[in-house]
């Protein structure tokens, strides 16, 4: 599989410069012919904020031809946009703010009101020729670099993309906000194409470089968390990887572009070309190996280690990776599956054998894939599928159970706390309304989190169940409509949660 490598945001670009920085490149910094990227990715950085883009020197102007390159989506609107302005009247949400708005629910109301409101969908039609400009715009700078570009990609004799990995900070910036829009409006196109996330959390305490209070970065990370992880298989993502950059902080102290480093390095093994002889399957069939057996995306977490090359190294890299290597908390006996991807000289049956050796898992439930590797070293990466599900695990400090648990309290405590502001004043009334709705109503988010702890102390697969929207899709609507409590309108997807809402209340009154 070679994978098109989208950052999004500040960290996604940082980590994204790693992935793509050309590997042709003499002594004296000159490149020697066209720009080689490990294992043959490609890809650029989409990024909302334009000084971002002026304190960097590595990614140029993709309109300006450069490669690797940069492209700020929401450029695509101009200021004198007929789109925009109904928008900004309508909702109150100004699509044209540099940087956007960095509270959560931000990006995820924009887009939802693209999908939503006839008249909006009308006048972007009208002005961009596209219902959704923004996430167009994105999906046709990311488009090009894939298998999905067409015929004449297929003949241009350059091996193209056949999946994509973005790569996102999940802190409430940019890319929390924007991976979820993008990755389902790909779906739209491709239901089975490839697609992974990988989702830095953010350190606790309060942000040194956003000076944002972890509080308000982990709602960020939570609302993010919950959209990728409730879409449907073939709608959302094929797989959630997870870093903990408290992790690697505890590792690397502040040092960031040694993380960087660190997570780019880890990541070598499932990005590599340079499979065995006949262990190259096609990137479908990869895909599958990864959702098989489930409705949502799993959560994987990286285990990898890196040593000096030795005989007989199966067991001993199996077992570092595992407790050493881990980039996220967890338990490795509660994974559901492993992915092995290697790098040397290994052999298929010793690596099934010490990963069910040190897991307990069947090694039917082993997906191994070998690549070639260098530098007379062996790297191991396992990708764990689900490694959680303990009763009470959230207690058990690293857990995967006991940091996300953390997580969805802290965004809980902001949710509660007036000053959050969530439901800002001088909004409009429907989009007053609307978050209000999400956040704090009967099926809001913030009862849908306390539901999530629940199955998490109980030791529940998932943690997360229903898709909640600030501003329903009209694509997802049966057609049938009927009055709220309070006169206003609602389509099907609404009415099935009011009436959950209503059993559950029913319930908890007669103590049941």
């Amino acid at each position: 599989m070679r994978l098109c490598i989208v950052g999004i945001g500040g960290c996604g670009g940082h980590l994204a410069e790693r992935f793509l920085k050309n590997q042709d490149v003499a002594p004296l910094k000159k490149s020697l012919g066209e720009h080689v990227s490990f294992g043959g990715v490609k890809g650029l950085w989409l990024e909302a904020d334009v000084q971002e883009t002026e304190n960097q020197s590595f990614f140029g102007y993709l309109e300006r031809g450069c490669y690797p390159g940069f492209f700020i989506p929401h450029d695509v609107i101009g200021s004198e946009s007929k789109t925009s302005k109904l928008i900004v009247d309508r909702y109150g949400y100004d699509v044209k703010k540099q940087g956007f708005m960095r509270q959560a629910e931000f990006l995820k109301a924009v887009f939802e009101i693209f999908e939503s409101d006839e008249e909006v969908k009308r006048a972007a039609l009208s002005e961009h020729e596209s219902e959704n400009p923004i996430l167009r715009a994105a999906w046709d700078q990311i488009r090009p670099y894939t298998t999905l570009a067409g015929p004449k990609a297929e003949n241009s004799g350059v091996e193209m993309c056949d999946g994509i990995l973005f790569v996102v900070s999940l802190g409430g910036g940019t890319g929390t906000g924007f991976v979820n829009p993008i990755t389902r409006y790909i779906r739209s196109e491709r239901p089975a194409y490839p697609v992974f996330v990988l989702g830095v959390l953010t350190e606790e305490g309060t942000d040194p470089q956003q000076r944002a209070k972890e509080a308000k970065r982990d709602l960020g990370a939570t609302i993010s968390l919950y959209d990728l992880l409730t879409k449907r298989v073939g709608v959302g993502v094929d797989g959630v990887i997870l870093v903990d950059n408290q992790i690697m902080m505890e590792k690397f102290g502040q040092d960031y572009p040694s993380i960087d480093d660190y997570i780019y390095q880890a990541m070598r093994p499932f990005v590599a070309g340079r499979h065995y002889p006949g262990e190259d399957p096609p990137s479908l069939a990869m895909r599958e190996k990864f959702i098989e057996g489930l409705d949502r995306p799993p959560i994987l977490v990286p285990c990898f280690w890196r040593e000096k090359r030795r005989k007989d190294p199966e067991e001993g890299l199996v077992k570092k990776a595992l407790s050493e290597g881990r980039l996220f908390g967890c338990d490795p006996g509660r994974a559901e599956r492993a992915y092995v991807f290697t790098r040397g000289f290994m052999r298929r049956d010793e690596i099934v054998k010490a990963v069910a050796r040190q897991t307990g898992l069947s090694e039917d439930r082993i997906e191994p894939w070998r690549k070639l590797g260098e530098n007379h070293a062996d790297e191991i990466l396992i990708l764990l599928r689900n490694p959680y599900g303990e009763e009470r695990g959230c207690e058990v400090k690293g857990n995967l159970e006991y940091r996300l648990h953390r997580v969805i309290r802290m965004a809980l405590n902001y949710m509660d706390d007036p000053e959050s502001n969530l439901v800002a004043e001088g909004m409009p009334e429907l989009t007053r309304r609307a978050i209000e709705d999400y956040f704090y109503g009967n099926d809001g988010i913030r009862e849908l989190l306390k539901e999530g702890l629940l199955r998490i102390e109980r030791g529940d697969k998932p943690f997360f169940l229903n898709e909640r929207n600030i501003f329903e899709r009209s694509s997802r609507a049966s057609g049938v409509h009927g009055p709220h409590a309070d006169g206003r309108q609602v389509e099907g997807e609404e009415i099935r949660r009011i009436v959950e809402a209503e059993v559950r209340k029913v319930l908890a009154e007669r103590g049941i």
